[in-house]
Parts: structure tokens; C-alpha cells; sequence
């Protein structure tokens, strides 16, 4: 893919180079048609606005990162809570004999979820800087 993408490219060099060096002979110009001058006004554009906007940009773009982790955590602590609990209730309805085990594992589940939520905003405000994502 890439070898036939260099091809191509380097044919248009040539082809470009051709045309700039006939134009040369002749004393002629170059005329860039509109759609080059587009092209070339919004490669300025971009190349002048680029740094004025990478700051914000990257800063808005760890705080989308950085939100939708922690909510991608949540639902996965939320989803195991809620099976956890349902398998403990079936054991001690059924008279399991391991239901005060899966009890036990289900607490501690709970207890590591209060404890995310408990210190989110101090992992999130070491990972993400200043603000962070409250």
C-alpha cells in the first residue's frame, strides 16, 4: 500500500518538476489554478493557527479522556456489584454452603467501590494536573 502510494507521489514530483522546468525555459510563469490557491491559503491558516490552539485543545481532549474512563469504571463496578449480589442472594436462598464466602467477597467489593469514589477526585487531580475532572 505504501510502496503504491510512493509511486504515485513520486510520479506527480516528476510530472510537477517537468512542468516547472519547461516553464522555466520558456520564461513563463506560474499560474496556480483557484483550487491551489485554496489549498495553499488553508495550509497557511492551519500552520499560523496550529500553535495558538494546541494547548486548549490537548487540555479539552484528556478531560474527555479522563471523563470517560472513570464512567467506564463506574458502569464495570456497577454491573459486578449488582451480578455479585444477585449470585449471593441465590446461594443463601438455595442454602449454599459457600453463601457467607460470596457475602464476604461481595462487601469487600463494596467496600473497594466507596473507597474509588471516596479518593476519584485526588487520582484524577494527580493524573490530570491542575483542575482535573470533577
Amino acid at each position: 500500500m505504501f510502496t503504491e502510494t510512493y509511486k504515485r507521489s513520486a510520479g506527480l514530483v516528476a510530472q510537477i518538476s517537468g512542468s516547472i522546468h519547461s516553464l522555466v525555459l520558456t520564461g513563463r510563469q506560474y499560474e496556480a489554478s483557484p483550487w491551489e490557491k485554496r489549498m495553499m491559503a488553508t495550509a497557511m491558516g492551519l500552520a499560523l493557527t496550529n500553535g495558538a490552539m494546541a494547548q486548549g485543545g490537548t487540555a479539552a481532549a484528556l478531560e474527555g479522556v479522563q471523563e470517560t474512563i472513570i464512567t467506564i469504571v463506574q458502569v464495570i463496578f456497577s454491573i459486578i456489584l449488582v451480578i455479585g449480589l444477585i449470585r449471593v442472594v441465590m446461594k443463601f436462598v438455595n442454602g449454599a454452603p459457600d453463601a457467607l464466602s460470596s457475602l464476604g467477597w461481595l462487601v469487600g467489593g463494596v467496600i473497594l467501590w466507596f473507597g474509588f469514589q471516596f479518593f476519584k477526585d485526588d487520582l484524577v487531580g494527580t493524573v490530570g494536573g491542575e483542575g482535573g475532572v470533577r
